[in-house]
């Protein structure tokens, strides 16, 4: 077949050109990235004369998603192929950092030099196998096997819908996806698709170093960030009973929430990991002899099943519990050092907080509060800046402990045990024993966190409550959760092998994705062109 893309060496020489382009989060190259994927499907004469089916949909900062739409010749049954195009940062290569983004550069380097790999790395260096690189696993290839999978469709005029969208930020805060799921929404409905899957090629996540199954996904794992911002009372260190250190007060949830298996959920044979704090410390940036009084915790809670509702809802019955732990040390201390002082620490959410304030401060001093915070550019200090300015302006509320959540979200999806996905689980088995004596396995969570969370809705009155306990919601950080539901559809991960990500091994099994996986995809589209021509 005549393509640009339909063979193994072409895809591997696509795949080459697309690795070799940085487009490192947040950096000018993931700016031009959809601009160079652009020129390339301008080179198939089916986008030079339908070039009004390539669209760039902003995010808002300058970045965008680049849509790609195939229309089929009478069927309105859409298959939307998901990929990022963003990767993280190379300072982990050291010396090499001129060669990451090179895949025959890298992998010749650690053929001369493999004191960066570990065992099982030199194993598949030396085998051939393997290209190494950034982003040669996470997840160029997706967009490569998406690229030859759409330019085949046009060559053989399949008469299906498929939608490619490459976003950008999914390894920070998920910009890209949140985005495109809006303009996704909107061209439905222009067009009255009948989406009928959302299909995304990360690749696989070995479960043992030695591991070479490969894995298709049902669903993928939900994130969520909950937070604390302890408020105790300031003194002098040389008089510590006049005061309250909010570091002791964090000391108490901090060893109430890391690892707590209250949190861990299993789904047949597959568990989330336990809870663990991202951000531990205290807010203050100078020494001084005046005592902590302002600390912030940033817990990272997995889930499956669990909604940010439920979630919060038990992150807020550990919060109150161990602050009657911590009641109860401090009044031990008090009677200890004959001090005549009880203690109430007051334990309120951010929605509470946020109605105090409002009560307090009134409605206009609150909002110029919360605007002069969102300007900071870092998200997740948005949130906290919000949190510290609005309990510091209310300070009769102390001492307090603030609940809230910082974002990203990323809800939990599961699509297991639907007719369709079933099928496709089973016959992308088949297809990779039968032809390539691959084993292929299903996983029912993608547990490397995916876009895929935004493309089913989440459950009734779960957003709500992660809207109103997210101080930046609506304001710098949105989840479009209508337009989600106007577009969700089964879900699907299905990518090659690869290990590593986000080290400086990271590879790419290339007999997997430039031979297995075209074919494997295709199976997966067949399915659903052979329903669209049953019909007929």
């Amino acid at each position: 077949m005549e393509g640009l893309w339909q063979s193994a060496e072409a895809r591997e020489a696509l795949l080459k050109d697309i690795v070799k382009f940085d487009s490192v989060t947040l950096s000018q190259g993931e700016k031009a990235f959809p601009y160079f994927i652009q020129q390339m499907l301008l080179e198939l004469p089916y986008f030079k004369e339908h070039r009004e089916q390539l669209v760039l949909a902003p995010t808002g900062d300058g970045r965008h998603t680049l849509m790609a739409h195939y229309t089929g010749q009478t069927s309105k049954k859409t298959i939307v192929l998901i990929s990022h195009y963003d990767t993280v940062g190379i300072d982990d290569f050291g010396d090499y950092e001129q060669a990451a983004f090179d895949m025959e550069a890298i992998t010749a380097l650690f053929k001369e030099d493999d004191a960066y790999l570990n065992e099982t790395a030199k194993d598949d260096l030396t085998s051939g196998g393997y290209l190494f690189g950034r982003g040669s696993m996470d997840m160029k290839p997706g967009l490569m096997l998406h690229l030859s999978l759409i330019e085949k469709a046009i060559l053989e005029e399949w008469d299906i819908n498929l939608m490619l969208m490459t976003v950008p930020d999914e390894e920070v805060n998920s910009l890209g996806m949140r985005t495109a799921m809006v303009k996704l929404s909107e061209i439905a409905a222009q067009q009255n698709l009948d989406i009928v899957l959302h299909l995304n090629s990360e690749p696989t996540f070995q479960q043992q170093a030695s591991d070479n199954a490969h894995y298709v996904y049902s669903g993928s794992i939900g994130k969520l960030m909950p937070a604390v911002l302890c408020y105790g009372e300031e003194t002098h260190v040389g008089t510590p009973m006049n005061g309250v250190s909010s570091n002791f007060m964090l000391n108490f949830i901090n060893q109430s929430m890391e690892y707590n298996r209250k949190f861990k959920e299993t789904f047949e044979d597959e568990a989330t990991p336990l809870p663990v704090a991202l951000m531990n410390k205290d807010i203050k940036d100078y020494y001084d002899v005046q005592t902590p009084f302002r600390s912030v915790a940033l817990y990272n809670v997995f889930s499956f099943k669990q909604t940010a509702a439920e979630v919060f809802s038990q992150f807020n019955a550990i919060v109150r519990e161990a602050k009657e732990k911590c009641e109860a040390a401090y009044h031990a201390i008090f009677e200890q050092e004959g001090v005549d002082r009880a203690l109430d620490i007051k334990v309120l959410t951010y929605e509470e907080l946020l109605i105090t304030a409002n009560e307090q401060l009134g409605h206009d001093k609150v909002e110029e509060i919360i605007s002069g915070c969102t300007a900071e550019p870092a998200l997740y200090l948005q949130n906290i800046h919000i949190v510290d300015e609005l309990i510091k302006n209310c300070k009769a509320i102390g001492p307090a402990i603030i609940t809230f959540f910082v974002p990203p979200y990323y809800p939990a999806v599961n699509a297991s045990y639907e007719e369709d996905i079933e099928e496709l689980v089973k016959r992308v088995g088949e297809k990779a024993r039968r032809e390539f004596n691959r084993k292929s396995k299903r996983l029912h969570y993608f547990n490397g966190i995916s876009d895929l969370s935004y493309c089913l809705a989440d459950s009734a009155g779960s957003g709500k409550i992660y809207a109103d306990n997210t101080p930046t919601f609506r304001r710098t950080y949105h989840i479009p959760f209508d337009e989600i539901h106007s577009v969700q559809a089964p879900v699907l991960n299905c990518g090659p092998i690869g290990k590593d990500a986000h080290k400086v091994t990271e590879r790419l099994n290339m007999k997997s994705a430039f031979e297995e996986l075209p074919v494997l995809l295709e199976t997966i589209i067949r399915y659903y062109l052979q329903q669209t021509e049953k019909h007929l």
